[in-house]
């Protein structure tokens, strides 16, 4: 498992997808999952230890989650190519 920390409006792409920390509120996060310009962006609410199946292979779990940011385990397999992207500039 790969563990990343993100705080709001930072993302990590996982191969094509992109994976935004929407918003952090208490013990909840919104993910918002964009995967190409034809399909809408996914969003979900993840609450601490609690695992969102993003495909057949590849899985996310908020590890853990404090006022400012969250800790995100990604389980892909071997080879899958994980940026640390901070996002857009304020």
């Amino acid at each position: 498992m790969f563990v990343i920390s993100r705080r709001t409006n930072e993302s990590v792409f996982i191969d094509e997808l992109e994976v935004t920390v929407g918003w952090i509120r208490f013990n909840k996060v919104q993910l918002i999952i964009g995967f190409d310009d034809e399909i809408a962006p996914l969003e979900d609410i993840l609450y601490e230890n609690t695992k969102m199946e993003i495909s057949d292979e590849i899985s996310i779990i908020a590890v853990r989650i404090t006022e400012d940011k969250v800790r995100l385990g990604i389980d892909a397999p071997r080879g899958t190519r994980i940026d640390r992207s901070k996002g857009p500039e304020p």
